[in-house]
């Protein structure tokens, strides 16, 4: 009983002032609060892209290797265009040479035809007989080059340089070697062949071939002033060798 009286006592002494300054809310009402701010996240902007060439550097750049491939090609059909010319020429070579041998023989020379030439070839000594042109050693040799026997021509377009160094035949001998040198393209020893030609025979009908040759094989070696000069002096005639040497001047220079 006196606990009780003690506890009314004690909560009568309490200041209404307190019971005031508790806050009275009413029942379905809003409460009043400001909620924390919620964090946004800030855009990260991407990565800058490589530098890329611009686009006219790489139309240029595809442009340049458009060029190479046609210059290439163009390369690839000189060259064919060489080949036919050198096989075509040949052919030329060979049957002027067919029709001057028949000319020879039709017109009485002391010559015997291509058929015949192997025997008559085969009972010469080394000496030569008086009156001897070398018509028919000759024809042998040209026979061998014909059958595609190279070395067995080069064996006998030398012999007969030898046996007959003042004949008629003797510049032909050495136009032929020179001719297998360079398909062969020992380009020394078709210097020396087609040098003989042009330098002994200035007045033979193969001194203009021999001079246009020549200019090739100098191009070949690299000395492109003396295959300059001598195509340029090819050039200057009017017949096929100066045709062919014209073209080759355009073509290499």
């Amino acid at each position: 009983m006196r606990a009780t009286i003690v506890g009314i006592l004690f909560f009568s002494s309490v200041s209404p002032a307190l019971y005031a300054a508790a806050p009275v809310t009413e029942i379905g009402s809003s409460p009043n609060y400001s909620p924390a701010p919620i964090a946004v996240p800030v855009p990260v902007a991407p990565p800058a892209p490589e530098s890329s060439p611009p686009v006219g550097d790489s139309y240029y750049q595809l442009q340049l290797l458009q060029d190479e491939v046609r210059t290439l090609r163009g390369m690839v059909e000189e060259l064919n265009n060489d080949v036919r010319q050198l096989k075509a020429r040949q052919l030329e070579d060979y049957m002027d040479l067919d029709r001057r041998l028949s000319g020879l023989v039709n017109g009485g020379a002391a010559t015997q035809p291509p058929a015949q030439s192997d025997a008559i070839a085969a009972s010469a000594t080394n000496t030569t007989a008086p009156g001897d042109d070398g018509a028919a050693h000759y024809t042998r040799a040209y026979n061998e080059l014909k059958a595609g026997k190279t070395a067995e021509a080069v064996a006998l377009f030398k012999e007969h340089i030898e046996r007959y160094p003042n004949g008629a035949y003797t510049a032909n001998a050495h136009y032929w070697l020179g001719e297998i040198y360079l398909l062969q393209n020992q380009l020394e020893p078709a210097r020396q062949a087609f040098s003989a030609v042009v330098n002994s025979y200035p007045a033979h009908r193969k001194a203009a071939d021999a001079t246009f040759k020549l200019g090739q094989v100098y191009h070949l070696m690299g000395d492109n002033a003396k295959a300059k000069n001598l195509l340029e002096k090819a050039a200057a005639g009017n017949d096929n060798a100066a045709k062919l040497a014209q073209r080759y001047l355009q073509q290499n220079f």
